[in-house]
């Protein structure tokens, strides 16, 4: 049961917390303003603070639940957070490069091409209308059933609706035609090591893992393979080695100095516990 001063100072917290994240949305807008960010970049930061900002709101209303392991829980939520944004401005940004991106202008005919229609549904994506990206790009498929593009982008919509079984089958159908696409192996992974299966988790460490071996250029699957040393095998030293990998593949700057926070406490960890 908590105290009246306990209540007080966690409601501090969280005020200091939303004032914080007011003054990023701020800092956001001049960046942007200023030429700093891309389009996506400052989507997907806008769309992360907001639901940052969102959290905050229903905490302080008493909505939100609590549990005895909240830190370690909330750590480890912040770092879904992440893996959700990496996969958005990570593997998204790698994969699409070259496509037209959200606010370019259109010019000349409408080109209704299969990549150009999978353009639209990557648009629709990062505005968050899962619906209308899924639509656009259930019609990509007919008309291109084998478009690896398509089939990952149509993954991750099924990933974020809660429906990994159709996620991982379409990711299965990418890597059958090439076994080392690293953003299918990358989220193929992440879904499965949130499976509360022994088996299905080693099974998505292994794909994790593969995807680390290929050594990619975003940073999307060193983040999830450290969240998940650090949190489902308490291998603080292979975490900080993908973290550190992740920093070097420069990950939006909101995320840095967390990530960088993160790794100083795993080390004061590994300190404390050779003593």
């Amino acid at each position: 049961m908590s105290t009246p001063r306990a209540e007080t100072v966690n409601d501090e917290k969280l005020v200091e917390e939303q004032e914080f994240l007011l003054r990023s949305l701020d800092d956001l807008e001049d960046e942007y303003a200023n030429g700093d960010l891309s389009d996506k970049e400052y989507e997907t930061l806008r769309n992360d603070y907001m639901r940052r900002l969102a959290g905050v709101a229903r905490t302080r209303k008493g909505e939100a639940s609590t549990a005895t392991n909240q830190r370690s829980r909330s750590r480890f939520g912040w770092l879904l957070a992440i893996g959700v944004t990496a996969v958005i401005a990570g593997i998204a940004v790698a994969q699409f490069s070259g496509l037209r991106a959200p606010g370019d202008p259109i010019s000349g005919d409408i080109d209704r091409s299969p990549r150009s229609r999978l353009a639209d549904a990557q648009n629709l994506f990062f505005a968050d209308d899962l619906e209308g990206a899924r639509e656009v790009v259930e019609e990509v498929l007919r008309d291109a059933p084998n478009m690896q593009e398509a089939l990952v982008l149509s993954a991750r919509l099924h990933e974020r609706s809660t429906d990994p079984l159709s996620a991982v089958r379409q990711l299965d159908q990418v890597l059958l035609v090439e076994p080392q696409h690293i953003e299918a192996l990358t989220l193929r992974g992440w879904i499965l090591v949130r499976v509360d299966d022994p088996e299905v988790r080693e099974e998505g460490i292994r794909n994790l893992d593969e995807a680390v071996a290929l050594e990619p250029e975003t940073f999307d699957a060193y983040i999830f393979r450290g969240l998940v040393a650090r949190e489902l095998q308490g291998d603080l030293g292979l975490a900080i080695e993908m973290y550190q990998e992740a920093l070097k593949r420069s990950p939006p700057q909101a995320m840095q100095p967390q990530l960088k926070q993160i790794i100083d406490e795993m080390r004061v960890e590994l300190g404390s516990g050779s003593e």
